[in-house]
Protein backbone atom coordinates (compact mmCIF):
# COMPACT_ATOMS: atom_id res chain seq x y z
CA UNK A 1 0.00 0.00 0.00
CA UNK A 2 0.70 3.41 -0.73
CA UNK A 3 -0.14 6.44 1.50
CA UNK A 4 0.23 10.22 0.62
CA UNK A 5 0.23 11.89 3.66
CA UNK A 6 -0.26 15.44 4.87
CA UNK A 7 0.55 16.31 8.42
CA UNK A 8 -0.47 20.51 9.00
CA UNK A 9 0.61 22.30 12.26
CA UNK A 10 -0.56 25.81 12.67
CA UNK A 11 0.71 28.05 15.71
CA UNK A 12 -1.23 31.23 16.66
CA UNK A 13 -0.37 33.65 19.40
CA UNK A 14 -2.15 36.66 20.97
CA UNK A 15 0.61 38.99 20.64
CA UNK A 16 3.89 39.19 18.58
CA UNK A 17 6.92 37.10 20.05
CA UNK A 18 10.03 37.26 19.52
CA UNK A 19 11.45 33.65 18.82
CA UNK A 20 10.59 30.08 18.49
CA UNK A 21 12.85 27.11 18.48
CA UNK A 22 11.33 23.59 17.66
CA UNK A 23 12.43 20.59 16.81
CA UNK A 24 10.30 17.99 14.65
CA UNK A 25 9.70 14.44 14.19
CA UNK A 26 7.73 14.02 10.78
CA UNK A 27 9.80 12.03 8.66
CA UNK A 28 8.65 8.57 8.32
CA UNK A 29 11.16 5.69 8.98
CA UNK A 30 12.14 3.44 6.48
CA UNK A 31 12.50 -0.29 7.75
CA UNK A 32 10.12 -2.68 9.88
CA UNK A 33 7.79 -3.56 7.31
CA UNK A 34 7.46 0.39 5.42
CA UNK A 35 9.65 2.62 3.56
CA UNK A 36 9.61 6.67 3.09
CA UNK A 37 9.39 7.27 -0.37
CA UNK A 38 9.43 11.14 -0.93
CA UNK A 39 9.04 13.53 2.27
CA UNK A 40 9.11 17.42 2.10
CA UNK A 41 8.94 20.09 5.13
CA UNK A 42 7.09 23.04 4.38
CA UNK A 43 7.77 26.06 6.88
CA UNK A 44 6.73 29.30 7.34
CA UNK A 45 8.68 32.95 7.30
CA UNK A 46 10.99 31.34 4.57
CA UNK A 47 12.54 29.33 8.04
CA UNK A 48 15.12 26.84 6.85
CA UNK A 49 15.78 23.29 8.94
CA UNK A 50 18.65 21.69 9.94
CA UNK A 51 18.49 17.76 10.45
CA UNK A 52 20.07 15.03 12.26
CA UNK A 53 19.26 11.28 13.14
CA UNK A 54 18.41 10.88 16.70
CA UNK A 55 19.93 7.83 19.10
CA UNK A 56 16.25 5.81 18.26
CA UNK A 57 17.02 6.62 14.14
CA UNK A 58 14.37 9.13 14.41
CA UNK A 59 14.66 11.67 11.61
CA UNK A 60 15.19 15.60 13.34
CA UNK A 61 14.15 18.80 11.54
CA UNK A 62 15.11 21.47 14.18
CA UNK A 63 14.91 25.83 13.64
CA UNK A 64 15.03 28.29 15.63
CA UNK A 65 12.74 31.74 14.38
CA UNK A 66 14.58 34.62 15.37
CA UNK A 67 12.09 37.84 14.08
CA UNK A 68 8.88 39.26 15.35
CA UNK A 69 5.85 37.07 14.23
CA UNK A 70 2.38 36.00 15.56
CA UNK A 71 2.03 32.99 13.84
CA UNK A 72 3.74 29.57 12.41
CA UNK A 73 3.00 26.83 9.98
CA UNK A 74 4.78 23.31 9.73
CA UNK A 75 3.92 21.20 6.65
CA UNK A 76 4.92 17.80 6.43
CA UNK A 77 4.04 15.72 3.02
CA UNK A 78 5.30 12.18 3.12
CA UNK A 79 4.57 9.37 0.80
CA UNK A 80 4.91 5.99 2.19
CA UNK A 81 5.30 2.50 1.16
CA UNK A 82 3.88 0.22 3.37
CA UNK A 83 3.30 -4.02 3.68
CA UNK A 84 6.75 -4.74 3.07
CA UNK A 85 8.63 -8.03 4.40
CA UNK A 86 9.72 -7.67 7.67
CA UNK A 87 13.55 -6.68 8.63
CA UNK A 88 15.50 -9.56 7.74
CA UNK A 89 18.33 -8.52 10.47
CA UNK A 90 15.83 -7.26 13.66
CA UNK A 91 18.72 -7.06 16.06
CA UNK A 92 18.35 -4.15 18.35
CA UNK A 93 21.67 -3.49 20.22
CA UNK A 94 19.41 -1.30 22.87
CA UNK A 95 16.55 -3.79 23.23
CA UNK A 96 16.97 -3.82 27.21
CA UNK A 97 16.91 -0.21 27.55
CA UNK A 98 12.67 -0.59 27.05
CA UNK A 99 12.61 -2.38 30.14
CA UNK A 100 13.51 0.42 32.21
CA UNK A 101 10.88 2.75 34.04
CA UNK A 102 10.20 6.51 33.93
CA UNK A 103 7.72 9.04 33.88
CA UNK A 104 5.08 9.11 32.52
CA UNK A 105 5.76 5.10 32.20
CA UNK A 106 5.65 4.12 35.65
CA UNK A 107 6.24 1.04 37.82
CA UNK A 108 2.83 1.06 40.02
CA UNK A 109 0.75 -1.40 41.82
CA UNK A 110 -1.93 -0.88 39.09
CA UNK A 111 0.51 -2.12 36.22
CA UNK A 112 1.56 -4.44 38.27
CA UNK A 113 -1.68 -5.80 38.75
CA UNK A 114 -2.44 -6.39 34.97
CA UNK A 115 0.94 -7.85 34.27
CA UNK A 116 0.02 -10.41 37.13
CA UNK A 117 -3.09 -11.00 34.79
CA UNK A 118 -1.46 -11.51 31.64
CA UNK A 119 1.56 -13.16 32.63
CA UNK A 120 3.19 -15.42 29.90
CA UNK A 121 3.01 -18.92 30.56
CA UNK A 122 6.59 -19.48 28.47
CA UNK A 123 8.91 -16.58 27.79
CA UNK A 124 11.28 -18.64 25.80
CA UNK A 125 8.23 -19.22 23.37
CA UNK A 126 7.53 -16.57 21.30
CA UNK A 127 4.06 -17.44 20.95
CA UNK A 128 3.27 -17.34 24.31
CA UNK A 129 4.64 -14.02 24.66
CA UNK A 130 2.69 -12.36 21.70
CA UNK A 131 -0.36 -14.20 22.85
CA UNK A 132 0.04 -12.48 26.54
CA UNK A 133 0.33 -9.49 24.17
CA UNK A 134 -2.83 -9.79 22.25
CA UNK A 135 -4.65 -10.24 25.47
CA UNK A 136 -3.28 -7.50 27.15
CA UNK A 137 -4.11 -4.97 24.04
CA UNK A 138 -7.44 -6.40 24.03
CA UNK A 139 -8.15 -5.87 28.10
CA UNK A 140 -7.01 -1.83 27.43
CA UNK A 141 -9.63 -1.60 24.82
CA UNK A 142 -12.42 -2.99 26.74
CA UNK A 143 -11.26 -1.81 30.22
CA UNK A 144 -10.32 1.77 29.91
CA UNK A 145 -12.47 4.48 27.88
CA UNK A 146 -11.31 6.52 25.06
CA UNK A 147 -12.02 10.20 26.31
CA UNK A 148 -10.27 13.19 24.89
CA UNK A 149 -10.98 15.32 28.04
CA UNK A 150 -9.59 13.95 30.62
CA UNK A 151 -5.95 13.71 30.17
CA UNK A 152 -3.32 15.82 28.41
CA UNK A 153 0.30 15.25 26.89
CA UNK A 154 1.34 15.39 30.54
CA UNK A 155 -0.55 12.91 32.29
CA UNK A 156 1.20 9.65 33.97
CA UNK A 157 -0.01 5.86 33.93
CA UNK A 158 -0.90 6.82 37.40
CA UNK A 159 -3.63 9.21 36.10
CA UNK A 160 -4.84 6.69 33.42
CA UNK A 161 -5.56 4.10 36.35
CA UNK A 162 -7.09 6.40 38.50
CA UNK A 163 -9.74 7.56 35.09
CA UNK A 164 -10.19 4.09 33.81
CA UNK A 165 -9.74 6.26 30.31
CA UNK A 166 -7.37 8.29 28.05
CA UNK A 167 -6.40 9.18 24.54
CA UNK A 168 -3.80 6.52 22.41
CA UNK A 169 -0.76 8.25 23.69
CA UNK A 170 -1.88 6.72 27.27
CA UNK A 171 -3.33 3.26 26.38
CA UNK A 172 0.40 2.91 24.52
CA UNK A 173 1.66 4.40 27.55
CA UNK A 174 -0.23 2.00 30.19
CA UNK A 175 0.42 -0.86 27.43
CA UNK A 176 4.35 0.07 27.23
CA UNK A 177 4.35 -0.07 31.65
CA UNK A 178 2.70 -3.41 31.80
CA UNK A 179 4.58 -5.15 28.87
CA UNK A 180 7.75 -4.21 30.64
CA UNK A 181 6.51 -5.21 34.11
CA UNK A 182 5.65 -8.59 32.28
CA UNK A 183 9.35 -8.67 31.30
CA UNK A 184 8.72 -7.86 27.75
CA UNK A 185 11.07 -4.62 26.21
CA UNK A 186 8.46 -2.39 24.66
CA UNK A 187 8.63 1.06 22.84
CA UNK A 188 6.84 3.89 22.22
CA UNK A 189 5.61 5.25 18.33
CA UNK A 190 3.85 8.09 17.32
CA UNK A 191 2.09 8.22 13.49
CA UNK A 192 -0.89 7.54 11.77
CA UNK A 193 -3.32 5.37 10.89
CA UNK A 194 -4.86 5.38 7.80
CA UNK A 195 -8.96 4.02 8.37
CA UNK A 196 -9.40 1.30 6.60
CA UNK A 197 -11.88 0.88 3.49
CA UNK A 198 -11.50 5.19 2.78
CA UNK A 199 -9.75 6.16 -0.14
CA UNK A 200 -9.22 9.44 2.15
CA UNK A 201 -8.98 9.53 5.79
CA UNK A 202 -9.31 13.16 7.46
CA UNK A 203 -7.72 12.20 11.13
CA UNK A 204 -5.31 12.75 13.72
CA UNK A 205 -1.74 11.69 14.76
CA UNK A 206 -1.80 8.55 16.40
CA UNK A 207 -0.11 6.41 18.94
CA UNK A 208 0.62 2.72 19.80
CA UNK A 209 3.63 0.70 20.96
CA UNK A 210 6.45 -2.19 19.69
CA UNK A 211 6.94 -4.72 21.73
CA UNK A 212 10.21 -6.93 21.41
CA UNK A 213 9.99 -10.64 20.78
CA UNK A 214 13.01 -12.64 20.86
CA UNK A 215 13.23 -13.87 17.53
CA UNK A 216 10.59 -11.88 15.57
CA UNK A 217 11.50 -8.14 16.25
CA UNK A 218 9.27 -5.49 17.23
CA UNK A 219 5.62 -6.35 16.92
CA UNK A 220 3.18 -3.29 17.25
CA UNK A 221 0.35 -3.87 19.18
CA UNK A 222 -2.66 -0.77 18.87
CA UNK A 223 -4.45 -0.73 22.29
CA UNK A 224 -7.09 2.19 20.76
CA UNK A 225 -8.66 -0.25 18.26
CA UNK A 226 -7.35 -3.23 19.32
CA UNK A 227 -5.19 -4.84 16.44
CA UNK A 228 -1.91 -5.26 15.51
CA UNK A 229 -0.42 -2.87 13.49
CA UNK A 230 -1.53 -3.30 9.80
CA UNK A 231 0.07 -1.66 6.45
CA UNK A 232 -2.30 1.27 7.67
CA UNK A 233 -0.33 2.03 9.99
CA UNK A 234 2.84 4.27 9.29
CA UNK A 235 5.53 4.96 12.10
CA UNK A 236 7.18 8.61 12.62
CA UNK A 237 9.19 8.13 15.25
CA UNK A 238 9.67 6.14 18.46
CA UNK A 239 11.31 5.87 21.61
CA UNK A 240 11.00 5.02 25.33
CA UNK A 241 7.72 7.28 25.74
CA UNK A 242 6.20 10.42 24.06
CA UNK A 243 9.15 12.41 25.22
CA UNK A 244 11.28 10.80 22.69
CA UNK A 245 8.75 10.45 19.81
CA UNK A 246 6.75 13.61 19.84
CA UNK A 247 5.68 15.03 16.32
CA UNK A 248 6.29 18.71 16.97
CA UNK A 249 7.98 20.54 20.38
CA UNK A 250 9.30 23.87 20.69
CA UNK A 251 9.34 26.62 22.64
CA UNK A 252 8.84 30.63 22.24
CA UNK A 253 10.14 33.66 23.62
CA UNK A 254 7.39 36.53 24.30
CA UNK A 255 4.42 37.63 26.45
CA UNK A 256 1.85 35.89 24.60
CA UNK A 257 -0.87 32.85 24.79
CA UNK A 258 -0.26 30.11 21.94
CA UNK A 259 -3.14 28.21 20.21
CA UNK A 260 -2.03 24.97 17.87
CA UNK A 261 -3.95 23.53 15.56
CA UNK A 262 -3.22 19.99 13.42
CA UNK A 263 -4.51 18.02 11.06
CA UNK A 264 -4.00 14.82 9.01
CA UNK A 265 -4.69 13.62 6.05
CA UNK A 266 -4.26 10.53 4.56
CA UNK A 267 -4.77 9.28 0.73
CA UNK A 268 -4.84 5.65 -0.33
CA UNK A 269 -2.72 5.34 -4.09
CA UNK A 270 -3.47 3.46 -6.55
Amino acid sequence: MNLEIVHSTRYRYSAPIAETMMEVRLRPMDGNGQRCVDFRLELSHGVKPHTYVDGYGNHVHYFNLVRPHSGLSVISRSTVETGLDPDGEPGEQLVQDFLRFRSPVKDVEGVRELARRHAIADHSSPAAVEQALDELTTSISREFTYDQKVTNVYSAVDDVLALRAGVCQDFAHLFIAVARAMGVPARYVSGYIHLRGDKTSFTASHAWADAWVTGRGWIGFDATHPVRTTPHHVRLAVGRDYTDAAPTRGIYVGSANSTMTISVKTHAVG
